[in-house]
This record gives structure tokens, sequence and C-alpha cells, in this order.
């Protein structure tokens, strides 16, 4: 399969991995569809090299169907879409830990029945999940983004089991700090030491075109350590 035959959809695409990982995979001439909220368009077919912009929200049973629909057959899903809400373990609301469980998790696992929907009649697919280093760190003021976190990895563990029989991967991506706009909210840190979205998406990219290989987990730090 060439990158001109796949087709992929990819979350949280409006700014951050996700934004990188879609334009990468445009690059390399792939038909790409970016879902994010942000975005405006309706659900539509992609074009080869060019990143359909489809505004969406992930937790949104009805809406994801929809792009799925328009988007198929769908090849990859690169699943980057993030929410984040950090403080005391106690101090933080219920809305914020829905939220982030809602965007993380159910998310998740809408997006990728989805595409598996797709990908199981094929007999091939592929799904990158963009985790978080935090799932084997312990870091204060995080504990609700962690256990999103982890949930999620624990999803892609046993959905890697479920639908290996039918050709389809699954990947994680376990991610240290990298710069996006998701630091313009903490506390000021050394951003120019921590990895850069492009350089993360060029090894999204480099996963997915390897369908020989069963990549099942792959851990990103920045030279120096997690921060």
């Amino acid at each position: 399969m060439t990158w001109a035959d796949r087709r992929c959809v990819v979350t949280g695409a409006s700014a951050g991995i996700g934004q990188a990982v879609a334009a990468a995979l445009a690059r390399r001439g792939a038909l790409v569809v970016g879902i994010a909220r942000r975005f405006a368009g309706p659900p539509a077919a992609p074009r080869a090299g060019h990143v359909l912009e489809v505004g969406a929200d992930v937790t949104d049973e009805a809406a994801v169907r929809a792009v799925f629909d328009a988007a198929s057959p769908v090849d990859v899903l690169v699943y980057a879409a993030g929410e984040s809400h950090f403080g005391p373990a106690l101090a933080g609301t219920a809305a914020e830990l829905r939220e982030m469980l809602d965007t993380h998790v159910v998310g998740g696992f809408l997006c990728a029945r989805e595409a598996v929907r797709s990908m199981r009649a094929r007999g091939s697919g592929h799904i990158v999940y963009i985790g978080s280093i935090a799932v084997d760190e312990t870091f204060a003021d995080c504990a609700g983004y962690t256990a999103a976190k982890a949930a999620q990895a624990a999803f892609a563990r046993v959905l890697r089991e479920e639908v290996r029989a039918c050709g389809v991967r699954v990947t994680e991506l376990a991610v240290g700090a990298v710069d996006t706009p998701l630091w313009d909210r903490r506390p000021p840190v050394d951003r120019g030491a921590m990895l850069s979205a492009a350089d993360v998406a060029e090894v999204v990219a480099d996963v997915i075109a390897q369908p020989a290989i069963g990549i099942e987990r792959v851990v990103l730090r920045p030279p120096g350590g997690n921060l």
C-alpha cells in the first residue's frame, strides 16, 4: 500500500501533536481527515496530500459515525484528541474529570469502533493512540489526566488483542513533554528542552509505514528526561 492509497483519520488535528501528525501524513501523500471541535467543515471525502478539516466532537457518537461514514474506507486512525486540567488531586471538579475521561477514553472508544468497522472488512488497518508517560511516572497535580491516560492505555491493550486476528494493529505512543499549547496554561518551564510536535509526528508516520511489524508501544522522551 502506498501513502496515496491510505485513508487516515486524525483527531485533535487543530493544534499540537494532532495537527503535526495530520500535516506529516498529508505531506507523504495520504488522504487525511483531521477532526477537531474548532474546525467548521462538514464530513466529506478526503483527497490525497490534503488535510480535510472536519468539525466534530469525538465524544458525540452520532458525529463520530458521520465522519467515519464519509471518510470510509479508513486505513489509519491516529487518536490525538486530548483534554487536560491540572492541580492537586482533590482540588479539581467532577466536571473537569468527566471531560478528561470523555475525551481520552470515550472518544478513543467511539473512534476506534468506527475505524475497526471499516478495517475489519478489508483485513488490515492501524490505530495509533497518542498516550503519555504519566501512565508510567508519577507527577504531582496530574491525577485526573493520569487516570484518563491510564484508562486509554488499558483500553488500547485489550483492543489490540481483540483485533489482532483481523489484521488490525494498535500502537500506543507514551509521550513525554511536548511543546504544545497545553503548556500555555502551566507554570513557566523550559519548553525549548521539550520534544517538538513535528518530531513526534515523524515517529507516528514511521510506525504507520511498517505494516509488517506489530509495533505495540513506543516511549518518547526529551533527551534530558521527562521535563
